[in-house]
């Protein structure tokens, strides 16, 4: 009799362990597939500056926000700036792209996104962007290794770029360098 009511208690406590498992997995926050990127059309323009960012070169960034809207940037800086703003910074975005370099034309870059937290890149390089310096993104070390020995600079990780860097990059003196120096 003990042994009916023993497999009869486990049997129980098996069938509300199976049930509280399926409710949690029902109710924990779902592991969608992140938004694809934007297209960038001839229309799109900067959300920090208002710059049309088909007309110029170097890489440029996007953010997805979870009611779906989209902010673009015309410089990798720029998101950098915008994410660092104290007024912004509480609205935590749902995904980040930059474009990744190693694919992309400088003067022209197209859409060839990647995601920004999980990019590498090059700082204080000989190229300048939209903006004149800036972060250039790549997907993978060895692409940055690569133009780093072409151009200079520094490998960072999306982590590790500082209030600091950002203000150097976006200093309006550093602007005086753009047209010098944008091939």
């Amino acid at each position: 009799m003990h042994n009916k009511k023993f497999f009869f208690i486990l049997f129980f406590i098996l069938v509300i362990l199976a049930s509280s498992s399926a409710l949690l997995t029902a109710c924990s926050p779902n592991k969608a597939k992140l938004p694809a990127p934007r297209k960038i059309t001839s229309t799109t323009t900067s959300k920090l500056c208002g710059m049309f960012l088909k007309q110029y070169p170097g890489p440029e960034a996007q953010i997805i926000y979870r009611n779906g809207r989209t902010y673009f940037f015309c410089d990798t800086v720029e998101l950098f700036e915008w994410i660092h703003l104290k007024s912004v910074a509480a609205r935590v975005p749902l995904v980040m792209y930059v474009q990744d370099m190693a694919h992309n034309s400088w003067q022209h870059p197209e859409d060839r996104f990647i995601n920004a937290e999980k990019a590498y890149y090059v700082t204080v390089s000989r190229r300048m962007g939209c903006m004149g310096p800036t972060f250039v993104s790549f997907s993978s070390r060895k692409a940055a290794d690569k133009f780093i020995k072409k151009y200079g600079g520094k490998i960072y990780k999306f982590n590790e770029i500082t209030i600091k860097m950002i203000n150097k990059a976006a200093n309006p003196a550093n602007m005086k360098m753009k047209f010098k120096n944008m091939g």
